[in-house]
């Protein structure tokens, strides 16, 4: 770092003095800083300028100051840049914040694979369980035996399964995001970024919470060698405030002396003509509109080295894995031990108050480190740089700052235009006034309106005549260059639309004889247009996110319990377990224009779902209440396999009922069967019994058999005739049978 003090020195070289020099090199880039800097001329100053309509008038003055003589119109701005920004800005507000946490340190990926493959052995285990069980009657013992088996395990891994730290920390990013309102705040940050091309955040511990903080990129200098557009690597940052003397003292009254207050005492009493007391290259104190004194305040954080020892003893169990314990300087090892130092980043920071008063010059507290790699950490400023390929960023004001320019001087010429319009006027020579009538020019105009008649005198004083060709006609009424302005006015809108990549369809904007599928295909290439902004603007808020997940591990490394209302959910408790310190963790935030598109699709789904009776109207309701495509699906598929298993309860109804009705008629007919049968073995006994009585003649016993058999013929035909019957009633009952169930199903379905 060229124009810092040596950094690789000793805890104990690292005084106040030496922080002091730091503060001091951050302070000489300001004071050298040119279109990158925080200067008064820099360009952020003069794109929020054109954003806020403030014209800078000595730009327009080769238009409105011709002649040294005042115009009859105005210079005024007409806000398509701020429109058009306005626009993606409320865009992004309506997007909802679909995060995912994951822990990524080692030991946590380790977990998660342990976990994956407990659950494939299970699945392999549940397959061999069933064919054991059917063949032995036993059952093998299962790890996670009460874990439901998912059908597809990757995509369960990849977007369902949560260990319990990664849902602490889930349930902790919602309530910092609701108490700290922060969709709020990266609105005002992407606003930032399409003015400035910049986006920027503090996130540091306040009141014992994660805390994040816009800043101002006009406020905001940092180091321009980072190779990348985002700040992860930046190795020092410095941010400026002007406070008055109360503010300094109210937030920084624990680290001031006496003298300090006193110095603070002598900038308050400052005037417009000794300023030059306090100020060189660089203003510190300076005089606002209300004649009082302001002071710059700036605050500045680099990377420093620290050395850390380790002594090295032998480990007998594992000669390769030594065993390792850190101590301070100056430890003497003993025998069998060594001592190891490992480099590592630490930060700094100090604030400089008027160029004159120096508070928390100190290693910054509650640095987060790595799980994994606890050598580097980062500076509490997270953000981008964006679209800088020409050596500095290019904002979307950028892009529209000279078609404003052109916009705002094509409406003041149309109304200039219109200030100069009139009827048609009478070109009248004085000379040719009728004084010898006594009229001076009033009447003169009475005649012409009233009358028609417009009096001359053809004579001059000494009455000599003189031939009459002075009158002519001038048109002051709006010409044809009123038309061709407004054609210009049509063209530099078109022209920032595309430019800008929001069109008019897209602001709203919809022509009388505009055809529907032209007005949405305009619509998705605007938002193709604007993509990348987004997409930078999502990264920046992945990051910080990611910030406040880690920094978490410090500020609630005791655990944390708390309250909040989370939308129309109602209250949400909040409990995180000290365990949240032992993970790193990463942040996916999902593409809202993409999922947004998606979820029409889901909604879309839903309501044909609704129609063909798939799921519920209830179900219908949510999937259209969801704010993120995830949430929409995982409502409907829970809608849908709901409707499934009901639908599978009736079926299976149904069947119990037609086999209950089979039951039925099957015992009915049983029955009549054996009435029937003890109707013909009765009437057979008495047969015989009839026989036996006869006469033992065989003629009478000749009668008895021809009698017996004729008994027994009629049996059997009445027997068959039974028979016949039964079957054709079961035929009957069958029929009505299957009309019932025909009824049943089609009741269910409606």
């Amino acid at each position: 770092m060229s124009g810092f003090p040596k950094q690789f020195i000793p805890d104990s070289e690292k005084t106040q003095e030496w922080c002091e020099k730091n503060v001091n090199a951050v302070t000489k880039f300001l004071e050298n800083s040119s279109s990158e800097g925080i200067s008064a001329a820099d360009r952020d100053v003069l794109n929020y300028k054109t954003y806020n309509g403030d014209l800078e008038y000595e730009d327009y003055s080769y238009i409105t100051e011709q002649y040294n003589l005042p115009s009859p119109a105005t210079m005024a701005n007409y806000p398509i840049t701020r429109n058009k920004i306005d626009i993606l800005t409320n865009e992004d507000l309506e997007r909802p914040l679909d995060k995912n946490v994951s822990a990524i340190n080692l030991e946590a990926a380790l977990r998660r694979e342990k976990f994956k493959v407990s659950i494939i052995a299970n699945k392999l285990l549940a397959e061999i369980n069933s064919e054991v069980e059917g063949q032995f009657g036993m059952e093998l013992e299962m790890d996670n035996k009460d874990f439901p088996i998912p059908d597809d395990i990757d995509l369960f891994m990849r977007y369902e399964y949560k260990e319990v730290v990664e849902e602490c920390v889930n349930d902790g990013l919602d309530y910092i995001v609701e108490k700290q309102r922060l969709k709020g705040l990266f609105k005002e940050g992407f606003r930032d970024l399409l003015i400035s091309a910049k986006e920027f955040y503090r996130i540091y511990i306040k009141d014992g919470d994660p805390y994040v903080r816009r800043v101002d990129p006009r406020n905001f200098i940092y180091d321009k060698s980072i190779s990348t557009d985002f700040l992860d690597d930046a190795q020092w940052a410095g941010e400026e405030r002007w406070l008055s003397v109360n503010e300094v003292i109210d937030e920084y009254r624990d680290e001031l002396s006496e003298d300090d207050i006193r110095q603070l005492e002598d900038m308050r009493q400052a005037t417009t003509d000794d300023l030059g007391r306090f100020n060189s290259a660089v203003d510190w104190v300076n005089i606002d509109d209300n004649k009082s004194s302001k002071i710059r305040v700036l605050s500045a954080e680099w990377k420093s080295i620290k050395g850390i020892n380790f002594k090295v003893s032998e480990n007998k169990y594992d000669p390769t894995n030594p065993f390792k314990k850190m101590v301070k300087d100056g430890y003497k090892p003993r025998k069998n031990e060594t001592v190891e130092t490992r480099f590592v980043d630490d930060i700094w920071e100090g604030t400089c108050i008027g160029g004159r008063v120096y508070v928390q010059c100190r290693r910054r507290p509650n640095q987060v480190r790595s799980v994994d790699d606890a050598g580097s950490t980062p500076l509490s400023y997270v953000g981008v740089v964006y679209n800088h390929t020409t050596g500095k960023p290019t904002s979307l004001v950028d892009l529209l700052k000279h078609i404003q320019m052109l916009y705002n001087i094509t409406m003041y010429h149309i109304e200039l235009t219109m200030a100069r319009a009139g009827g048609k006027a009478v070109v009248y020579d004085v000379a040719q006034m009728p004084t010898n009538l006594g009229m001076d020019m009033q009447e003169v105009m009475y005649h012409i309106k009233n009358d028609g008649i417009i009096p001359i005198n053809s004579k001059d004083e000494e009455g000599e005549a003189h031939s009459f060709n002075q009158f002519g006609q001038v048109d002051f009424t709006l010409s044809a260059s009123v038309q061709q302005l407004i054609n210009l006015k049509v063209m530099l809108e078109q022209t920032a639309g595309q430019i800008s990549g929001v069109s008019p369809q897209r602001e709203g904007a919809v022509g009388q004889y505009e055809y529907v599928g032209n007005v949405q295909r305009s619509v998705v290439q605007s938002s193709l247009s604007t993509k990348g902004w987004f997409y930078v603007h999502g990264e920046v808020k992945k990051r910080v996110l990611e910030r406040v997940a880690n920094l978490m591990k410090v500020a609630w490394a005791g655990g944390k319990k708390a309250a909040f209302i989370l939308g129309d959910q109602g209250y949400r408790f909040l409990e995180v377990l000290p365990d949240v310190a032992l993970n790193d963790y990463g942040i996916f935030v999902g593409d809202s224009g993409k999922d947004d598109a998606l979820k029409q699709v889901v909604q879309q789904m839903s309501q044909s779902a609704l129609q063909s009776g798939t799921i519920s109207l209830l179900d219908t309701i949510k999937v259209l209440k969801a704010d993120t495509m995830t949430e929409a699906q995982h409502v409907l598929e829970q809608g849908m396999d709901a409707m499934k298993e009901q639908q599978a309860e009736i079926q299976q109804q149904q069947q119990q009922m037609q086999e209950a009705q089979a039951q039925a008629q099957q015992a009915e007919a049983e029955s009549k069967m054996a009435l029937m049968q003890m109707e013909i073995d009765g009437k057979i006994k008495v047969a015989e019994i009839n026989a036996e009585a006869r006469v033992t003649s065989q003629e009478i016993a000749s009668d008895a058999d021809r009698d017996i058999d004729d008994v027994r013929e009629k049996n059997k035909v009445s027997l068959e005739t039974v028979k016949a019957d039964y079957s054709s009633q079961q035929a009957k009952d069958k029929a009505v049978s299957d009309k019932d169930i025909a009824s049943v199903k089609s009741a269910n379905k409606k």
